[in-house]
């Protein structure tokens, strides 16, 4: 199939990073023989290197082209943010005049890149598809004036959690019947179980120490500070804080803190012991189910936007504004080893069916269901 994809960004030489999730996705469906067209443009204010407007790679199997139109936003008064959304608009009709012809649907990464999308869906008669995975949909979406058409015009939502899935229907974007739930997935090629001893070898950590592993920003939101704060209530407990932001854990027995590019991320988890994300809001928080692809036991959120991959079979469930839940949670964990090792068992079985191959080939099914394809 030929697909057309819409995200707010994507990675490349000038960003490795941001949305890689979209990225791995987008390969895993090109490997299953599909042909994939991504339009993601770029604020040219925001990069200092330079950005290749159009990017092909890959091959036989699996082909992608990127477009990244560039526009130029501005914050502040009202006048200046019309100024970038007209900016944005331009930048987005020039990236579609060079999209081929012959696209079996239009697939968008979020709400915000769906409304982008239904214009030019709705311009070539295409299916359109919206995949919702934001923390807080409001924050990053303002509904258009013509929302019974879009609501009525979007054929199928990706759903990361049924936080998303519920969220989406309450705000009226789309009811339950076109909604399935798709938890986020890891490549299992990167994040998987290591040798934990080995890891700490490589990297020159304690072998005999309990080691607590936080991923994420550093800022009220993820819980770096309450993580911090916990740790000191338990004490005596060694920790990696990977990330970065203005919320800086400080406490005693750090080992490691600070950024990581995304694939040195898997020997530091394999390192550790535990992985503790007191994580305020989530679609379906990534860093959580690459931690249980390497084995981690979990301490997070009680919250609707995990109860899709976490349960009582790998995880620890907390409030995640209490920090004595989350060091009592801790203590647990290490004190109990057989606890840890149930709980590291059921995260590994859980992310078995968590994969980026199985997950890209679940949506290619529901979206051909959807509009009627064997």
């Amino acid at each position: 199939m030929k697909i057309c994809f819409f995200t707010p960004a994507y990675p490349g030489a000038h960003d490795t990073s941001h949305y890689a999730f979209v990225k791995q996705l987008v390969d895993a469906i090109a490997a299953q023989g599909n042909e994939c067209h991504v339009v993601s443009p770029y604020n040219v204010l925001h990069y200092k290197k330079i950005v290749h407007r159009r990017e092909m790679y890959g091959a036989g199997i699996g082909r992608i082209t990127v477009y990244r139109p560039y526009f130029i936003s501005f914050s502040g008064a009202r006048f200046l943010q019309k100024i970038s959304s007209a900016s944005k608009k331009r930048a987005l009709k020039k990236a579609t005049r060079q999209l081929p012809n012959g696209l079996d649907f239009v697939y968008c990464h979020f709400w915000n890149s769906g409304y982008a999308g239904y214009c030019y869906a709705k311009e070539k008669h295409l299916p359109l598809f919206v995949a919702t995975g934001e923390s807080d949909i409001m924050k990053m979406f303002t509904l258009p004036a013509d929302l019974s058409d879009f609501k009525d015009f979007v054929k199928g939502v990706i759903c990361v959690s049924r936080k998303n899935r519920d969220e989406s229907i309450q705000l009226g974007l789309t009811t339950e019947v076109k909604c399935e739930i798709f938890p986020n997935a890891v490549n299992a090629e990167l994040f998987h179980k290591k040798n934990k001893i080995a890891c700490r070898k490589q990297l020159g950590l304690p072998e005999e120490e309990f080691i607590v592993a936080f991923v994420g920003w550093f800022n009220d939101r993820k819980g770096s500070r309450r993580v911090s704060e916990a740790l000191e209530m338990v004490g005596g407990i060694k920790s990696i804080f990977i990330g970065k932001g203005e919320q800086e854990p400080d406490c005693e027995g750090i080992l490691f803190k600070g950024y990581l590019p995304h694939d040195k991320v898997p020997l530091y988890l394999s390192a550790a012991d535990c992985f503790v994300l007191p994580t305020l809001a989530e679609g379906c928080c990534n860093a959580v189910v690459e931690a249980m692809a390497c084995g981690l036991p979990i301490i997070s959120s009680n919250l609707s936007f995990n109860w899709d991959v976490l349960d009582e079979s790998n995880s620890i469930l907390v409030e995640p504004t209490n920090v004595e839940q989350i060091a009592q949670a801790i203590k647990s964990l290490k004190e109990d080893r057989y606890l840890r090792d149930i709980l590291s068992d059921g995260a590994l079985k859980k992310a078995e069916s968590l994969t980026i191959e199985h997950r890209a080939a679940a949506i290619l099914s529901f979206i051909n269901k959807m509009i009627g394809k064997r």
